[in-house]
């Protein structure tokens, strides 16, 4: 998809920012032709994302820019979660050696948004080496892989578990002669191969263990383009990628990665050999769908990732109404093409759809955009989607399933009486769906969340691996029975699921990150948990488990102020907060219960 924001007015034209878009941050010349930040001979090269990012804030110095200023003007005509703001927010200030507790850059406004506090001079004219020394000579392949997008998440997680810091200042090769850069290229790539063979683990119990490229078949459905020309049809685009990916994650021959970690890569120009490296994935799907009116045309494409070749590619033109037997199709060619066998049973799995009606299809798809946001107010309009859609077709199971999953989260979001209530309802949908299809692994996972936060962690986990064996590359699937496993007493099988998880979605969330945390914490591994909360609350910093958790172990590490701080944050972003751990916090082994309690009281949050 054409990067749509080329299109649009550039934060340049703002007041207050300079218009040669070249201009002194703090201490860093900001070159947005090149899109570079240099600094006493260091230069880091930013996302074009990142640096748009940046360009609108420094348009707005010393003003609050709210989250949804920044999807409306970075992200234009696309719908994106706050993950994709923050964690653009959280590379900028990576590169610019900022921190989020103590910013001298951007400092976090609770929910609300961000404010640009540092100094912004426009530089008249471009730089000379009088004033600004141009970066030593690098190579080509070791420039691509220092900047190789969405590789932050992944190396703040793999070496801080190695008890490193990922500074992602660009303090490191830059400054060395090219001859050093040279020398090092070959300790560079082991110390890269030694770290992805750190993240393997071996598989717990019934759980597979993962395949690295080039052992087993790894696929990666990247977002399908919009080619409509109707920024409002990504809905439908990102649905038919996300269909696709829950169909081939149902097979047991395939590892699919989740769809967070391929969303990453919407507008990504990289070859699929590098996205293929950087997702672990052997195989590549690319594709397009271009709806106008009752016509359909999708394009899609299989690419073999390590080998750089198409290995299947199909072009069908068909009417809206085909759109279901169209998709099975779909699946089946890719399937072939992949030469997987099929286990029992999974040929009948990958056809059964149970709707006809397109307009209810439309409304599940809608739905699901909604609920992939993880935010209270579009958690209640995609239930009404949901609604409308068993209105259109009663029989829609993938429907149930979401509308369960918005009661679930409702429960999740409140207070009180509210999540009992809320519970109850997510239980009865999610029945009422399984009566119509006992294999749909969104139902089951429905099922799990609701049994764990009343506290039958036996049922839920039950639920969970229902789930997982009905879908085996279910990320999320691993990630709840991991969240399980940490209220059971059981943290060390807790972080190999967690791993699971990982593996299957690498773009690490900032929730997967607060579960393994949870887990280190359990444990007593205190520096693994803090490093870990400290970077999901600068991804999501409204996230509340979060705050509570890293509180916890500020306290248990006797950083007493800095726990006392998260908890006045907690009550911050919500005055009504109580700790209740009838719902929230099932935690059955009771040494670890009392030790919880005791640093959340360290903490202010508990009464002693």
């Amino acid at each position: 998809m054409p990067i749509q924001m080329d299109q649009q007015p550039s934060a340049q034209a703002d007041s207050g920012s300079p218009r040669d878009g070249l201009y002194r941050l703090g201490d860093w010349v900001v070159d947005v032709a090149t899109r570079d930040i240099r600094r006493a001979g260091t230069v880091v090269r930013l996302e074009p994302k990142v640096m748009r990012v940046l360009e609108f804030l420094v348009g707005r110095r010393g003003q609050v820019v709210s989250r949804y200023d920044l999807e409306s003007h970075v992200w234009s005509g696309m719908v994106v979660t706050d993950d994709a703001v923050t964690n653009t927010v959280i590379k900028l200030r990576k590169a610019l050696g900022d921190k989020a507790r103590d910013p001298r850059y951007i400092e976090t406004i609770a929910k609300t948004g961000y404010r640009l506090i540092a100094a912004v001079e426009p530089l008249p004219g471009p730089e000379t080496p009088a004033t600004l020394p141009d970066p030593p000579t690098m190579p080509k392949d070791a420039l691509a892989s220092r900047y190789q997008p969405h590789a932050d998440a992944r190396d703040s997680t793999t070496l801080r578990e190695h008890g490193q810091r990922a500074t992602g200042d660009a303090v490191s090769e830059a400054s060395l002669p090219p001859r050093r850069q040279l020398a090092l290229l070959p300790i560079l790539v082991l110390v890269a191969v030694l770290a992805a063979a750190w993240i393997g683990f071996h598989g717990w119990r019934t759980v597979p263990q993962p395949v690295a490229v080039g052992q087993g078949t790894v696929v990666a459905v990247l977002p399908f383009d919009n080619l409509s020309g109707d920024p409002e049809q990504d809905y439908f685009a990102d649905g038919i990628t996300q269909d696709l990916i829950t169909d081939l994650s149902k097979l047991s021959g395939l590892q699919v990665v989740a769809r967070n970690s391929v969303l990453a890569y919407r507008e990504s120009i990289e070859p699929e050999s590098v996205i293929g490296r950087e997702l672990g994935a052997r195989f590549v799907v690319r594709g397009s769908v271009q709806r106008s009116g009752e016509r359909l045309r999708i394009n899609v494409n299989l690419i073999d990732a390590v080998e750089n070749r198409n290995r299947w590619g199909e072009r069908y033109d068909r009417q809206l109404a085909d759109i279901f037997r169209l998709q099975d199709e779909i699946t089946a060619h890719v399937v072939s093409a992949l030469q997987v066998e099929l286990a029992p049973g999974e040929q009948q799995r990958l056809t059964r759809r149970y709707v006809t009606s397109i307009e209810a299809y439309d409304e599940l798809l809608r739905g699901l955009d909604l609920l992939g946001r993880r935010a209270s107010a579009d958690n209640a309009e995609a239930r009404a989607h949901f609604e409308r859609a068993i209105e259109l077709e009663p029989g829609f199971a993938r429907a149930y399933a979401g509308l369960a999953m918005t009661h679930a989260l409702h429960a999740i979001y409140g207070h009180g009486p509210q999540v009992a209530a809320s519970l109850e309802r997510a239980e009865a949908i999610a029945r009422e769906g399984l009566a119509i299809d006992e294999t749909l692994p969104q139902l089951h996972y429905a099922m799990g969340l609701v049994e764990m936060y009343r506290g039958d962690l036996a049922a839920a986990a039950a639920e969970v691996s229902r789930a997982i064996e009905l879908r085996p590359s279910f990320a999320d699937g691993y990630g709840l029975m991991a969240w399980i496993l940490h209220f059971a007493g059981r943290p060390d099988e807790g972080l190999e699921a967690m791993r699971r998880a990982i593996t299957l979605n690498p773009h690490v969330t900032a929730l997967y990150r607060t579960v393994k945390a949870a887990l280190h914490y359990e444990l007593g591994e205190l520096d693994q948990a803090r490093s870990l909360l400290e970077e999901s609350v600068e991804m999501n910093p409204d996230q509340l488990l979060t705050r509570v958790y890293l509180a916890a172990v500020y306290a248990a590490t006797g950083q007493i102020e800095s726990a006392q701080w998260q908890a006045d944050e907690i009550r911050a972003l919500d005055a009504g907060f109580r700790l209740d751990l009838a719902y929230g916090f099932p935690i059955r082994d009771p040494r670890y219960r009392a030790r919880f309690l005791a640093d959340l009281a360290r903490a202010g949050l508990v009464a002693n």
